[in-house]
């Protein structure tokens, strides 16, 4: 049975009048014995100690007995902190073990472990999906790269997909339980704060607004999915995955190769219909959102609630023949835009759209090539520039403007920055160290292209 393994009397504690102390109790003991830093069996003293820190916190102490024998009330929070040890060690949630003097306190691993699932019960509420989904698909790269080695990570993998598929049946389920609730009544205040403690603050994906972003949680789904059939498909992998179960887990190799077809299979299930689930969801959520923004629209007004009423008041007077007189409201305003204001209406998501590659056409390559040899001829450097100057000096000691060549777009360039020479930083001293160039007053008409002052580039001697 389930609870074999738990004291008869475990609950009592919990089902009693003084519940609430020993639930706070409870909660705070916890992380004394989850401490993993410390020795798990504690000191009576330091168990006690503990109890008194929380009593400490708590508002009012009030005991009350459950027996029918008659005791007296703790006075102090010490006798108060004896009397919740006491109760707790004789209902099976801690255990005493003595040494000649000492006295010594500990959890069986049974009670540990279930204190640990209600404590992670009471915390329950969001989560963040993008390390889960991170995590998923860091194991199965893992088992891609050595599944000799690492194959058994598998197993965690898919332990994290189911857990992360629970965690989707549990928003679903709480958002409908909440939203029954909710629709019940009739408080406005109710509904509100309901709306933002129960869901936003409870349930509601803690990276929630990411999912219908670029950067949503689930843009690794692919990936994983691609992974995992990847296992199925390649029977080599599969065999080597399943003899690393048999190896760490201990099991005949057939028992490993469903081991490792099932978490595969259990990956491929979940991601495959997460998109619906999270559709399901985003729809209950919708109706949250509605309920409780009109809610706290009306609640500014006199008449909250008034769309429902109206919408009843026209459901009952469909169903008469007559319709009846009203008396008595000559002048009333019975309905109007305000009493009866609904919110925007819900933006559907734009279609999807297929991505496709564009196609370059040739000329456009072509004629991109073509600029971009025109920009590269524009540019000039000291090679360039040195280059030119051989070129045109080649043999001569002195040569004049209208000497010079100009046939390309490079070539123009050059001469047109003879006359800047100097200002072409470090590097172009050594075009000024092997010549010289000497300008004139004059301007001239070089080749009928350019305008410029005229100039003479002469050989220095040391060069020469």
């Amino acid at each position: 049975m389930l609870f074999n393994h738990l004291p008869d009397e475990l609950f009592q504690a919990l089902s009693g009048s003084n519940k609430q102390l020993i639930e706070a109790v409870l909660y705070d003991l916890s992380d004394v014995f989850y401490d993993h830093a410390e020795d798990p069996i504690k000191d009576k003293s330091t168990i006690i100690e503990s109890i008194e820190d929380t009593l400490h916190k708590v508002d009012m102490l009030s005991w009350q007995e459950d027996n029918k024998e008659s005791f007296e009330s703790p006075k102090t929070i010490h006798e108060y902190a004896l009397r919740i040890y006491h109760r707790l060690v004789n209902t099976g949630w801690l255990v005493e073990e003595q040494e000649l003097y000492r006295v010594s306190v500990l959890m069986t691993p049974q009670i540990s472990m279930l204190l640990k699932s209600l404590v992670e019960i009471s915390h329950h509420g969001k989560r963040n999906y993008g390390a889960t989904v991170l995590s998923i698909l860091s194991n199965l790269e893992s088992v891609a790269r050595s599944p000799k080695e690492r194959g058994v990570t598998l197993n965690q993998a898919a332990e994290a997909a189911r857990e992360f598929s629970a965690h989707l049946n549990q928003i679903l389920l709480g958002i409908r339980s909440l939203q029954r609730e909710l629709f019940a009544s009739r408080d406005p205040k109710t509904i509100v704060s309901g709306f933002f403690n129960l869901f936003v603050e409870g349930i509601l994906i803690a990276d929630y607004k990411t999912l219908k972003t670029s950067n949503n949680p689930f843009r690794f789904r692919r990936q994983i999915l691609e992974l995992a059939q990847g296992f199925l498909s390649e029977p080599e992998k599969l065999a080597i995955i399943s003899q690393c179960y048999a190896d760490q887990q201990v099991i005949s190799l057939e028992q490993a190769k469903a081991a490792v077809e099932k978490d595969c299979r259990e990956i491929i299930l979940t991601f495959s219909n997460v998109e619906q689930r999270l559709e399901r969801i985003d729809e209950y959520r919708y109706r949250l959102e509605k309920r409780a923004a009109d809610t706290a629209r009306y609640m500014d007004s006199s008449r909250p609630g008034m769309a429902n009423k109206i919408a009843g008041i026209i459901t009952e007077v469909a169903k008469r023949e007559q319709f009846p007189v009203l008396k008595g409201i000559i002048g009333a305003r019975v309905l109007g835009l305000e009493s009866a204001a609904t919110p925007a209406k819900r933006r559907e998501p734009p279609a999807p759209r297929i991505v496709t590659t564009a196609v370059v056409s040739e000329k456009a390559l072509q004629q991109r090539e073509i600029q971009r040899q025109f920009h590269e001829a524009r540019q000039v450097n000291v090679a360039k520039l040195q280059t030119y100057m051989q070129k045109q000096m080649s043999g001569l000691e002195k040569k004049h403007i209208s000497d010079f060549q100009i046939e390309t777009v490079e070539d123009f360039v050059c001469f047109d920055h003879l006359r800047y020479i100097g200002s072409l930083g470090v590097n172009s001293k050594k075009v000024e160290e092997e010549f010289e160039v000497q300008f004139t007053d004059l301007y001239l008409d070089v080749h009928e292209f350019v305008e410029c002052r005229e100039f003479v580039v002469i050989r220095r001697s040391e060069k020469c």
